[in-house]
């Protein structure tokens, strides 16, 4: 007789599989507690930089995460060594997310998105990394005002992944050098892809007819028109935004991502508050807040924003980073990380009024007291990060130009398709913390069925060998 193993296998595959979820990105002992939800969530952002310095993915480092997390950091006026590690590390690492490690190739977005972290953390953007960025846009820049991509993957054809994010963030960038180091023609294209309804799109349409406005892309481009001038165009964009917002608050993107969602909710906020529409912007950031976790979540999650609920996955570095300027109240044109405190702040949950207003447990239910989080056994019970699922941008190759988002879809030969808050980095998500939930029913849930599905493939062969004698 023959004996299958099979249901006792399949018992042990899952009982492994469940748990790296379970392990977290702790707050060390003695990190600085804070009742600011921006600061409480630049706090849990930064510790989540892999030693110290970046945001590893499933396939390796993901450079546009890890300048979003330093954007993040300086916003909030929190992390200085740790924004300053990681733009180290951006630095020494500058022609890989330029080149896409292509020799020759050259990412538009890459560049601006490089320039604009070199600016807010006070470097030279014309030599970072051995990279004059401000040079690498200007090669880029196109005679209808277009900053584009170069983009071979090695091959004979080029292709171009840019979009309103690239030019957002060369304007960005740009403008922080001075009202003449911006071309008057990229402002020009950017402005002329203003769809007729007052927003923007995220990819560039084919013709007016298909321009299809998009609350990232509106609010990526608002905060530059504002930055450079262009105050008319930006005015039209803000009453595109103010009639799209969900009555609770919220942005949805488009396609997959038209449902409300941080990474929308934030960028749009971002851009209502630089333009002045405080009632607006105030409804924004109280919907992130709810969507924050606050004393009732895993020590390893507080501070976090979810995608769309208070809670950790794959996705919530991405929105935790782009959720940070909007709960500070600061634009992308004047983040800037001088002066930032030392240290990555955590919730102060000492008492029940501590949490952040409109914080939330993993649940959804409203945050309860806790006690402190800072201790160092919290700290050594939850220590540990976990591989994250694919960027929602696509494979590692080829690397579109920067938007910072959330899904995105993908062509058959793995380009990422700018679909409502593409990021646009060819990379990953970043680190997973903790699930929100006590792991110990989990793992003692899977021993038992392990033990259970070996004993009954055990009996279930002495049944049959001795129904065979």
């Amino acid at each position: 007789m023959r004996t299958s193993f099979r249901p006792a296998a399949v018992l042990l595959a899952a009982s492994v599989v469940v748990l790296p979820a379970l392990t977290a990105v702790a707050p060390s002992a003695g990190a600085a507690p804070t009742v600011t939800d921006a600061s409480a969530a630049a706090g849990w952002a930064g510790r989540q930089l892999k030693d110290g310095n970046r945001v590893e993915g499933a396939w390796g480092a993901d450079f546009g995460l890890t300048a979003d997390v330093v954007l993040a950091l300086s916003a909030a006026g929190q992390g200085e060594g740790e924004a300053k590690a990681a733009t180290d590390w951006l630095a020494a690492n500058a022609t890989s997310y330029l080149t896409g490690d292509t020799p020759g190739d050259i990412y538009a977005g890459s560049a601006a998105k490089l320039a604009l972290v070199a600016e807010v953390q006070h470097r030279d953007p014309a030599a970072f990394g051995g990279h004059d960025l401000l040079a690498e846009l200007a090669a880029r820049l196109q005679s209808d005002g277009r900053y584009t991509d170069h983009a071979t993957f090695g091959g004979p054809d080029v292709s171009d992944f840019s979009n309103t994010f690239s030019q957002a963030f060369a304007l960005l960038a740009l403008q922080r050098r001075g009202a003449q180091a911006v071309p008057a023609k990229a402002v020009d294209f950017l402005t002329a892809n203003q769809c007729a309804d007052g927003g923007f799109p995220v990819a560039y349409p084919d013709k007016p007819a298909d321009c299809a406005s998009d609350a990232d892309g509106t609010g990526m481009v608002v905060q530059a028109l504002l930055a450079v001038g262009r105050t008319g165009e930006a005015a039209k964009a803000l009453d595109w935004l103010q009639g799209r917002q969900a009555a609770d608050g919220g942005f949805g993107g488009s396609g997959p991502t038209a449902a409300s969602n941080t990474n929308s909710t934030a960028l749009a906020t971002q851009a209502l508050r630089a333009g002045g529409r405080t009632a607006a912007a105030d409804k924004g950031v109280s919907w992130l807040k709810g969507r924050q976790v606050g004393c009732g979540g895993a020590v390893a999650d507080r501070g976090a924003v979810g995608y769309q609920k208070p809670e950790v996955d794959d996705t919530t570095l991405r929105a935790t980073a782009q959720a940070v300027p909007a709960l500070a109240g600061v634009s992308l044109a004047v983040a800037d990380g001088r002066g930032a405190a030392a240290g990555l702040p955590v919730l102060d949950c000492a008492s029940p009024s501590s949490s952040p207003s409109g914080s939330g447990s993993p649940s959804g239910s409203p945050s309860t007291s806790a006690s402190a989080s800072t201790s160092a056994s919290a700290a050594a019970s939850a220590s540990g990060s976990v591989t994250a699922s694919p960027s929602p941008s696509g494979s590692p190759s080829p690397r579109p130009s920067d938007a910072p988002g959330t899904p995105a879809t993908a062509t058959a030969s793995g380009a990422a398709l700018p679909v409502g808050t593409d990021d646009g980095d060819a990379a990953v998500s970043g680190p997973l913390a903790s699930t929100g939930f006590d792991p110990l029913p989990l793992v003692v849930a899977a021993i038992a069925m392990l033990v259970l599905g070996v004993a009954g493939v055990l009996t279930a062969c002495r049944l049959r060998q001795g129904s065979h004698r």
